[in-house]
């Protein structure tokens, strides 16, 4: 096996390895999803809108129960106001039944939803120890076969590639010790460009910056205890 048919063999164990990541996060990213799908029953009476439907409702009754009092009060208004007003309670008792059954409907159907959505969650959640153990098993397995680079430095395996081609290393462990080498030069030389020189500052210079705590609770001190001894100057009146 030539060192470039390595580091093709090493790049499909790798991208295996990174799909068996990636359905981790999938799986785990699935149950959050599914959880926005988790309602109680606060969440659907507000979604539901009792209150704005029942007034449409309400509406619509005393529409009508007005039109046939309008109609009925020229043939008599004792049988007008009766009809009128039966027609708007019955039109608000109609209404109110009405979607009272359908706020049920959508109540039971939520706790319906609740069920099989917990059971799909709870069907994932076995599942990720199972995902887990087979990525953790295949990383085992590719450290035992790919020993020129750790899995941890595998992203980095287009670069040790191009280092063979372009002749600057004869295997791949020669190329992953150059990587090496180049990465920590390129961190200490990261760490030393960023480097912060902290400012310290002699005790004299505190004093100047800050003043002398001690000679600042001497001077209260004796302030205190001359005015315990004399008591407090009173200020002079103006004339």
């Amino acid at each position: 096996m030539t060192e470039l048919e390595r580091i093709d063999q090493a790049e499909e164990y790798y991208r295996r390895y990174l799909q068996k990541e990636e359905a981790i996060v999938q799986n785990r990213e699935n149950q959050k999803y599914l959880e926005k799908y988790i309602h109680d029953e606060t969440f659907v009476v507000a979604s539901f809108n009792m209150k704005d439907k029942l007034t449409r409702g309400i509406g619509i009754s005393a529409g009508i129960g007005l039109v046939l009092f309008l109609i009925l009060m020229l043939v008599n208004m004792l049988v007008a106001v009766v009809i009128g007003l039966f027609a708007i309670v019955g039109g608000v008792i109609f209404f109110y039944s009405l979607y009272k059954y359908r706020l049920d409907a959508e109540k039971q159907h939520q706790e319906e939803v609740n069920e099989g959505i917990a059971e799909q969650i709870e069907i994932l959640k076995a599942r990720e120890p199972q995902i887990i153990a087979e990525k953790d098993n295949f990383a085992e397995g590719i450290e035992k076969r790919i020993t020129f680079i750790s899995l941890s430095d595998m992203k980095y395996l287009g670069e040790l590639r191009r280092m063979i081609e372009e002749n600057e290393a004869e295997t791949c462990e020669d190329a992953a010790m150059l990587l090496e080498q180049k990465m920590l030069f390129e961190q200490f030389s990261h760490i030393m460009e960023n480097k912060e020189i902290e400012k310290t500052y002699t005790d004299a210079e505190n004093k100047e910056r800050f003043g002398d705590p001690i000679q600042m609770i001497n001077e209260k001190n004796k302030k205190t205890l001359k005015e315990k001894l004399f008591g407090k100057k009173k200020k002079k009146e103006k004339a």
